[in-house]
């Protein structure tokens, strides 16, 4: 942990474009969905890793499966719908499933109604016990459906053409063909995620008489979240 007991819970979008990933190495920080074909790159992975989006784990099973058995992170928060793909993924003590905390009982993630991979790290820096909770490219500002891509008859989309600048992500090789995914569903989804963001840090800081402080470190452009919570600018981050 670092001296201010914080953690950083960072996200995918193109408000990281410039940021420089080496101020995490001392840091604790929680890394999500397809953000380790960056990591690879780098050769720096994150303390905890969260994906509860069942399509890409369905459709990356190969590199998650790289993830958890070479321990590239010291823990992995999940959606149960993986053990239908790979059933041993049950005897690894460090990954644990959402399913299993929204059944917890006092536990924030019941209070989590919508959930993304983004809101879930959050309550899981929450329930880590973190006082600080810093979000890092949670910008929330989707493009629903890129010239890049096309739908399946199944709802979800995917990849056919290399995107050239992917308006979504901050990392040029994020998506790649072939990739198949949910629409981002901005509006049904996610802002209604951090809704719940919001509403479960008021009531678990009332309810524990604590006062756990969650910031939205973003670029000017960026502040979709402004309303539900306190925005700085990631240029005075470093």
């Amino acid at each position: 942990m670092g001296e201010e007991n914080e953690i950083f819970i960072v996200g995918n979008g193109k408000s990281l474009k410039d940021f420089d990933f080496n101020f995490l190495k001392d840091k604790e920080w929680i890394g999500c969905t397809l953000g380790y074909r960056h990591w690879r790159e780098i050769n720096m992975y994150p303390t905890h890793y969260v994906n509860v989006d069942g399509v890409v784990l369905k459709n990356n099973l190969e590199d998650i499966k790289d993830l958890i058995i070479n321990k590239r992170c010291e823990s992995f928060l999940l959606c149960a719908s993986i053990i239908k793909e790979w059933t041993d993924i049950q005897n690894y003590e460090n990954v644990t499933f959402i399913q299993q905390y929204k059944m917890s009982p006092k536990n924030p993630f019941r209070n989590l109604i919508d959930y993304c991979s983004g809101s879930t790290a959050t309550i899981l820096g929450y329930c880590l016990g973190f006082k600080v909770i810093n979000l890092l490219g949670m910008d929330c500002n989707y493009v629903e459906f890129i010239p890049e891509c096309m739908k399946l008859s199944d709802g979800t989309l995917k990849i056919i053409k290399e995107p050239i600048d992917n308006p979504n992500y901050y990392y040029p090789k994020y998506q790649q063909v072939g990739d198949i995914y949910n629409p981002p569903n901005s509006e049904r989804i996610h802002f209604e995620s951090w809704f719940d963001v919001r509403n479960i840090f008021l009531l678990f800081n009332l309810l524990r008489g604590e006062s756990i402080k969650l910031y939205n470190w973003t670029t000017p452009e960026n502040r979709k979240l402004a309303d539900y919570f306190e925005s700085k600018n990631i240029a005075n981050l470093i």
